[in-house]
This record gives structure tokens, C-alpha cells and sequence, in this order.
């Protein structure tokens, strides 16, 4: 406790001031040095902890790589047999490997879980354990997961002896949309089965006439979506129970022939898909009918609408309104991505980002023309951008939905066009080699 005197006589004047000693000069500069140091690393963090080299998987030229939920795949396509080898991205250090049944085309990682890696080798796939890469099981037909613990497949039967001879050159209609071989006559039926994703152990057997459309949606409903020849039905992905079914009724004597998924509409076609003719629209979680419309013949164009409801008209894309299906707004000589729920990306050639625009009217928002390149972040929702300096390096910027701006996040020293992103992780090719970098968002 400090006692302070007050006393009532005038104080006496304090001593005359001297300069300091030089020591104490050199002491002072040090100590605020060292505290503008302290300041300024706290207002600016280094660069190295935004992007920050991780380090380097070598893949054949001949080869090719795979960035999904964190784990590198590297395939070496020219080894007897084929090579798949994990690695962990972050930080980086081999898993496994695992050597293919078959040479076949195509090889490659169609969907990875924390749990397991599914593998697809010629028509067959192998689902491995993402930890040691271990076989679980295999399936003829492709597997289709809906989340970590189930999947679907999707199998066509047809009468015996229709397979097709491709050396025959025999003229005719062909069919078979997902069986790996092509066939005279249509399908008899197509079965659907719910498997456990770990094991492959049957769940459920659905069986619908002729050959189906389906597709599987996480939001709303968590289920999978049937096109018969018709009816339009949803079903649970863990049980096999219908959820929801609607007749789909003929539209001058034809039947619908192909379906699309897109957002929370489900568009049913009558005629080949893309050649224009009669389309209607049903809401996603209730199929209840929204709208009908005759789409336009797109004659040649070649615009690419993804997530978006668009209609291809011979030079312009043209966004609809998903509940009515009006027109919103029309732009010509652009690829569009939907990003994020208000917003889209305009692409040219699907590569060259050119800015993004709102969503309902197409008002443009940010300026990407600075950029050369842009690659989606897998499960983020957001896009990596680059472009390729005279230094011959190449720098990256983060585009996340609802942002003003880009996110600046450093250069690699070398100059790459091929990336792939999940959050957090980014890796290129260069050479021989995958280059694995960090960013933090």
C-alpha cells in the first residue's frame, strides 16, 4: 500500500533537468523497435500463413492425380497392373497403394469418404479402405454413394443374345445406357438395390420396367429420384421406401425419355434430352407440377449452364425462373455456374473466369477478368482462381460465395494450368510432379 504526505508547505522546485546518459538513448530505440515489431506482426501476418508450401507427390507424366476430401490420389496408368497410391495432403505422407484387377479403361477415384475409397476399373468397382487401402468388396456395376454408410446401384437386364457385336458394324438402334455393353433391344427392367457402402451387403431391391433415369439428392428429402417410363417417384436411399411417386402422363402419344435434376426441380423431356421439345418442370420435394414449355432446338450451341435452369437458344443462354418458368435474363457467348444461392459464375470456354452476376437478373458483381484460370473447391462451394506472371510463376486468389472480392493468397514459383482445390488444399502439376499447397481462407 502506498502512503502519499500531503503537507501544507510549498513544495520545493524540482532539480534542473540533464541530459540522459548516450546508453540510455540506444536502450529506448531498441525497446521501441522491438515493440513496433510486435505491433506490426500482429496487424500483418506473414504471407507463409496464408499459402504455405506443403510439399510434392511425384506422378508419372503418363499419370494422373486425384485431390478428394483431403487425400492425394496419384495413378500410375502405364504400370502392370495399374497403380492407385493415397496420400495424405496435409501434412503430407503416404497411406497405401493399390494395384488394379484390370487394365481397363476408365481408372480412376469416383468417390471417397473418410471410411472408404470406391475405385472404378473397366465396368467394375472396387471399394477400399481409406485407411489402408485394403479390398472391402467389389461390384460388377457402378456404385453410386449417397453418404458414408450407403450407395445404390443401378442395373439394367436385358433378354439374352441381344448383346451387340461393334466388329459386325450391323446397322440399327442401340441400347444400353449403363450396363458397359450395348444391346438390339431395350431393356427388360432395371433393378435398383440400396447396399451398405462398408460392406456391400444388400439393404433393398426395387424393380421398375424398361431403362430409368435417376439421380440422387441430398437437399430436400435425401433421396433418389426415379424416372420410369411412367411414373416419377423418390426414394429413400437407406430403406428403399417410396417417399413420394406421380404419374407421368404422355404428351401426344410420346413418353418422357430423360430427366434432369437441377437445384430443386426435376425436368422431365420428351424427345432426346438436348434437342429441344416438350419439357415439364416438378418440384423437387413435393413433384408437384410447376410449369410446361416446348424448349427451343439449341442448333449448335454449345453454352454450358450448370446448377442453373437455362434454356439454349441458338446464340444466348436464357435463365428461367425455377418456380414458373419465366425468363430472367438472357447473355450470349457464356458459360454459367451457379454459385452460392444468389449468385452465378460467366466462364468463357469453361476455364476463363470473366466476373460473376446476381443470380435473378444478372446485374454483373465482381470483375474477374484479372484472373486466366479458375478450378472449384471441392465440397466449399468456392472457386480457386490463377493466372500466369512474366516471372513465369503463378499466383491464386480465393472467390467464396458472397464475397466482394477475391482473397489474394500467394504464387507458386513454377507455372501450372492444372489444379484441383478442396478446402484448405490446393494441388498443381507441374512436370512429374504434384506440388501440394496450404491456403487458409
Amino acid at each position: 500500500m502506498a502512503l502519499i504526505e500531503l503537507s501544507p508547505e510549498t513544495p520545493a522546485p524540482p532539480a534542473p533537468a540533464t541530459p540522459p546518459p548516450a546508453y540510455f538513448y540506444r536502450r529506448a530505440g531498441l525497446a521501441l523497435a522491438a515493440l513496433l515489431l510486435f505491433a506490426l506482426a500482429g496487424a500483418a501476418p506473414p504471407a507463409a500463413t496464408i499459402w504455405q508450401r506443403v510439399g510434392a507427390v511425384p506422378v508419372p507424366a503418363s499419370g494422373d492425380y486425384q485431390l478428394i476430401d483431403g487425400i492425394l490420389y496419384a495413378m500410375d496408368l502405364d504400370a502392370q497392373p495399374r497403380t492407385l497410391t493415397a496420400w495424405q495432403a496435409q501434412p503430407l505422407r503416404r497411406l497405401w497403394s493399390y494395384r488394379s484387377s484390370t487394365n481397363e479403361d476408365p481408372f480412376f477415384v469416383a468417390e471417397a469418404t473418410p471410411d472408404i475409397t470406391v475405385v472404378r476399373a473397366g465396368r467394375s468397382v472396387t471399394v477400399l479402405d481409406a485407411r489402408t487401402g485394403a479390398v472391402r468388396w467389389t461390384s460388377p456395376v457402378a456404385v453410386q454413394p449417397v453418404s458414408d454408410t450407403v450407395a445404390y446401384v443401378e442395373e439394367e437386364i436385358f433378354r439374352p443374345g441381344t448383346e451387340y457385336d461393334p466388329a459386325s458394324g450391323d446397322p440399327g438402334q442401340l441400347y444400353g445406357t449403363n450396363s458397359g455393353s450395348l444391346h438390339t433391344e431395350p431393356a427388360r427392367r432395371t433393378e435398383l438395390r440400396g447396399l451398405d457402402l462398408g460392406t456391400g451387403t444388400r439393404r433393398w431391391t426395387l424393380s421398375f420396367p424398361g431403362s430409368v433415369f435417376t439421380a440422387w439428392t441430398a437437399d430436400p428429402g435425401n433421396g433418389v429420384v426415379v424416372l420410369s417410363s411412367d411414373k416419377l417417384s423418390l426414394i429413400s436411399p437407406a430403406t428403399g421406401e417410396v417417399l413420394r411417386e406421380r404419374p407421368v402422363p404422355l404428351l401426344d402419344g410420346v413418353r418422357a425419355e430423360a430427366g434432369e435434376v437441377v437445384g430443386n426441380t426435376v425436368l422431365v423431356h420428351y424427345g432426346s434430352f438436348g434437342t429441344g421439345g416438350p419439357v415439364i418442370a416438378y418440384a423437387l420435394d413435393t413433384l408437384a407440377e410447376l410449369w410446361r414449355q416446348n424448349r427451343p432446338d439449341p442448333a449448335g450451341n454449345s453454352s454450358v449452364c450448370s446448377g442453373l435452369l437455362c434454356v439454349s437458344k441458338v446464340e444466348e443462354l436464357v435463365v428461367l425462373d425455377p418456380r414458373t418458368g419465366a425468363d430472367r435474363w438472357r447473355i450470349a457467348d457464356t458459360d454459367l455456374i451457379a454459385f452460392g444461392p444468389d449468385a452465378v459464375l460467366e466462364l468463357q470456354g469453361m476455364t476463363t473466369p470473366v466476373r460473376t452476376a446476381d443470380a435473378g437478373t444478372g446485374r454483373p458483381l465482381i470483375d474477374l477478368s484479372p484472373w486466366q484460370y479458375q478450378f472449384p473447391v471441392q465440397a466449399g462451394g468456392a472457386f480457386l482462381l490463377s493466372h500466369l506472371n512474366r516471372d513465369r510463376t503463378t499466383a491464386f486468389g480465393l472467390l467464396r460465395p458472397g464475397a466482394t472480392e477475391v482473397q489474394l493468397l500467394g504464387r507458386l514459383p513454377d507455372m501450372t494450368v492444372q489444379c484441383q482445390a478442396v478446402p484448405g488444399v490446393v494441388a498443381c502439376r507441374v512436370g512429374d510432379r504434384v506440388e501440394v499447397w496450404a491456403f487458409r481462407a
